[in-house]
């Protein structure tokens, strides 16, 4: 007797996200290389100097979290 597997079939909407995260973190990593300067970052009271790497690494996690938290918001 032959036994039937279920197929699975992937959401369209599914892969078009992965498809687009993972250019996008392939440019993010593509964009980090090549900035791999020393920086002045100045804040309201105080300056430090540090990697652009930290810099553009902190900009996009802070740029995911507010993106999640709209999102989410929106549900």
């Amino acid at each position: 007797m032959a036994t039937s597997t279920p197929t699975t079939r992937r959401d369209p909407k599914h892969v078009a996200r992965l498809v687009v995260f993972a250019v996008a973190v392939v440019l993010l990593v593509w964009f980090v290389i090549g900035n791999a300067h020393t920086v002045n970052v100045e804040f309201w009271v105080t300056s430090a100097q540090t990697s652009l790497i930290a810099v553009i690494l902190i900009s996009a996690a802070l740029g995911a979290l507010i993106s999640l938290v709209m999102v989410r918001r929106k549900r």
